[in-house]
């Protein structure tokens, strides 16, 4: 017996900007444009990226992709990479608010660089 993949609703939106509340949290999204797509669990970061800026009519390149949960709608978790879509998927019910944004040097993940003073030794 098979089952089918689960499907969340998104509602992607872009050009506008995430207002904050006045006790500093993340409210409404002012502007810009939306569009809604469904997605299934499964779909990879790159595939994901492709299908929601075909929708928004941009390019996927140089976008950050962010989402909300379903039980706190004013965090916006920053998507990288598959793990992020398969935490998207376990943080949401049946919708998701997905937020495309140009990169910038406060949305691009940055680099791990580990100094060289320390070494790692391993026994065997």
């Amino acid at each position: 017996m098979s089952t089918t993949p689960r499907k969340l609703m998104c509602f992607c939106y872009s050009g506008g900007e995430r207002m904050a509340n006045a006790d500093g949290s993340l409210g409404k999204y002012m502007g810009g444009v939306s569009e809604a797509t469904v997605i299934e669990d499964g779909i990879s970061f790159e595939e994901l990226v492709v299908k929601i800026c075909s929708r928004m009519d941009m390019s996927p390149d140089g976008k950050s992709l962010f989402y909300s949960t379903s039980k706190d709608k004013s965090k916006h978790l920053h998507m990288r990479d598959v793990d992020g879509v398969s935490m998207m998927f376990y943080l949401n019910e049946d919708e998701v608010d997905i937020f495309v944004e140009e990169e910038t040097l406060a949305n691009t993940p940055k680099e791990c660089n580990i100094s060289s003073r320390y070494k790692w030794f391993f026994f065997l």
